[in-house]
């Protein structure tokens, strides 16, 4: 699903930033993170309402689906399949049902260790599908997602308008005006702030390519 437009984006960044689940992220990052969670919300509901799900494991989906969206995001950015990660987590729920409703309190090196948390930490990091198996950049891809990287920060600082953010949801990136008004000088400022973060995320999304 795309979003191009300034408001639809912001509109769905807001509705899940209210539920806390974006908390401590940058604005960025929140941007790609929230449509992730509407999808997988999507496609949860629908196979709820199909009855793809147990209805014993229906708790523990919604206990452990967004937080490992989220380690999955910012280990492998936007790019992975989503209805195939919730078919495999319903099978590893109801695999590790008894693990992870059990009671007793387990311990590393005398330090709790909640089974929910250590279930999420393990599933995000070992995830894997076609989707990021592809996304391994050669010299190629690599010098051309630089070119496009510098391009669009270019057209962020010389941007004559507000900018309000990137959207990366196609191959072509495209720069989002905000409809706020400001002196050239301000223009300039906030524009050079965007550019920065715009060039700090693209080279962390770049590094888990790499």
């Amino acid at each position: 699903m795309e979003y191009t437009e300034e408001d639809d984006i912001l509109e769905i960044v807001q509705r899940w930033d209210n539920t806390g689940l974006l908390y401590g992220l940058p604005m960025y990052e929140k941007q790609e993170l929230a449509p992730i969670f509407e999808n997988v919300t999507r496609i949860a509901l629908s196979k709820y309402s199909n009855k793809e799900v147990p209805r014993n494991i229906s708790d523990l989906m919604d206990s452990v689906m967004f937080p490992i969206c989220r380690r999955l995001y910012r280990r492998v950015g936007s790019d992975f399949d989503i209805e195939k990660m919730v078919n495999d987590l319903i099978k590893k729920v109801t695999e590790n049902q008894d693990m992870l409703t059990q009671t007793d309190d387990k311990t590393i090196k005398d330090k709790p260790v909640n089974p929910i948390v250590s279930f999420c930490i393990e599933f995000a990091d070992q995830y894997s599908d076609e989707l990021i198996n592809r996304k391994q950049f050669n010299e190629t891809d690599y010098k051309e997602r630089i070119v496009k990287m510098l391009k669009t920060i270019e057209n962020v600082l010389l941007n004559p308008m507000m900018t309000s953010f990137i959207d990366r949801s196609s191959d072509n990136w495209v720069v989002i005006d905000s409809e706020s008004i400001s002196s050239n000088k301000g223009i300039r400022i906030h524009n050079q702030k965007v550019a920065l973060e715009v060039f700090s995320n693209i080279i962390k999304d770049t590094n888990k390519g790499v």
